[in-house]
């Protein structure tokens, strides 16, 4: 099989979704917590950048809005009607094209991104956090969840090849190929659709060896293409820790930021696992933002 597809695939396993129609059992959850006109109006976004599971990335709820690429979805787990997009209820958005999200200032009362910023560059996802706290009303929360390349890093250097273990038992797989595929996918040899160039194990082995982890992975996102990626936007071209994703926050205007866990956020209505946090979260982090 297409190692790409097969990678997409186990990726997709991973996140655990549940596939059931939507549960509205927690609707009067979101009219006790919130005024009537930001229920009907549905000011709760998901925002996706057009990788998984369909429009929205597999999150349907009736009292949230999805933000995502219009784009052909095909095996995806979801009916014609969930995973297309819809203008009665989503909004189409590129955010690789840097352009303001078509929202309202001080709306939102939550915004909710799952992997998003592993498939934008630093430009782009910087943009995005600074329409995310344009979007929020006073008190609103933003929550975030992405792969903690920090753990990555930690099983790299500890020749931890398990940590990788959506590759499965494969060892024609390395584990810098499977670290490079994590941060800029393109540039690994697993993807057969990749970059001319790619980074062999002794180049990668070689680079993580002569910088710090943040330098050498910048140098990897660094050589992505923007173009091959749109063809692939289930693929990773950036990498993100604690501390890069709070220094980014602070540079949108976020003061109140906190790293959270499974059903921790501060929001009640996002501890509900049926939408949220149901991905596998071996290798992610959770983190919150509070616009004051």
């Amino acid at each position: 099989m297409n190692l790409p597809i097969l990678a997409a695939k186990k990726a997709l396993g991973l996140l655990k979704l549940d596939l059931k129609r939507i549960d509205v059992h927690d609707q009067p959850l979101y009219r006790k917590l919130y005024c009537e006109d930001s229920v009907r109006q549905r000011r709760f976004y998901n925002i996706s950048a057009g990788a998984y599971l369909g429009f929205g990335g597999g999150l349907h709820h009736p009292c949230w809005t999805n933000i995502d690429l219009d784009r052909p979805w095909k095996n995806v787990p979801y009916t014609e009607d969930d995973s297309e997009y819809n203008p009665k209820r989503d909004i189409a958005h590129d955010l690789l094209s840097l352009q303001p999200i078509p929202v309202e200032a001080s709306v939102a009362e939550l915004v909710h991104v799952r992997f998003t910023v592993a498939s934008l560059t630093d430009e782009a996802a910087q943009f995005m956090f600074r329409e995310v706290f344009r979007m929020l009303k006073k008190g609103g929360i933003f929550r975030i969840s992405t792969p903690n390349m920090a753990l990555d890093y930690r099983a790299y250097l500890r020749n931890d090849r398990s940590f990788f273990y959506w590759f499965g038992e494969d060892l024609s797989i390395s584990i810098e190929q499977a670290f490079l595929f994590h941060v800029a996918s393109q540039l690994s040899t697993i993807h057969e659709d990749g970059l001319p160039e790619r980074m062999t194990d002794a180049q990668f082995r070689e680079l993580l060896g002569n910088n710090d982890m943040a330098t050498a992975l910048d140098l990897c996102a660094s050589r992505c293409s923007i173009e091959l990626h749109k063809k692939h936007r289930q693929n990773h071209i950036n990498w993100w820790t604690p501390p890069k994703l709070e220094a980014m926050l602070r540079k949108a205007g976020f003061e109140t930021i906190y790293l959270s866990q499974r059903e921790q956020s501060a929001a009640p209505v996002m501890r509900n696992t049926t939408y949220f946090d149901n991905e596998d979260n071996k290798f992610v982090m959770y983190m919150e933002a509070v616009k004051a």
